[in-house]
């Protein structure tokens, strides 16, 4: 196969497009013992590949996983409507809920341009308001920033401190 060829393939796969008889082709050429020296670094991933497609699970495998899955079950407890849940995982999602709203709740007023848009006087003060600068300096409005991501971090850590606790 020439090297234009081969090149194209390598396009191709990197952008995930080349069919399993490309990708064959291209592992019969990475398993010559001579190959262009640009292409040289990429024959540890073709081998990789083939290795791992080589790999079976031990005769063990079965019986292992069913005992791991037997001491998971014995770890969940049932949550809100009998569906499995894990306990500090749900704190987790909670809080991760909780933040979510309120991200949406302010951010809809920012981004919504409200009623009586079509050129009434309450939306162009809204606009002048919106488009005024709190800060004339620069390093004022970098304090400012830094002072709100400090406050945020602290809540956030006891926050978690708190789930971590229960």
């Amino acid at each position: 196969m020439e090297q234009t060829e081969i090149k194209a393939l390598l396009e191709k796969y990197w952008q995930a497009v080349t069919t399993v008889e490309e990708e064959r082709l291209l592992a019969e050429y990475f398993r010559q013992p001579v190959i262009a020296a640009d292409l040289e670094p990429m024959r540890g991933l073709f081998e990789w590949r083939e290795e791992e497609a080589g790999l079976r699970p031990g005769a063990d495998f079965d019986s292992r996983m069913l005992r791991r899955i037997g001491e998971m079950e014995g770890l969940r407890s049932l949550g809100p409507g009998g569906r499995v849940m894990r306990g500090l995982s749900v704190r987790f999602a909670a809080a991760a809920a909780v933040i979510l709203c309120l991200g949406i709740g302010l951010l809809i007023p920012m981004i919504s341009p409200g009623p009586g848009v079509l050129g009434s006087r309450a939306s162009a003060e809204k606009k002048r308001m919106i488009e005024k600068d709190t800060y004339t300096d620069p390093n004022q409005a970098l304090a400012a920033v830094r002072q709100a991501l400090l406050v945020a971090s602290v809540r956030i850590n006891e926050g978690n401190r708190i789930a971590q606790n229960k």
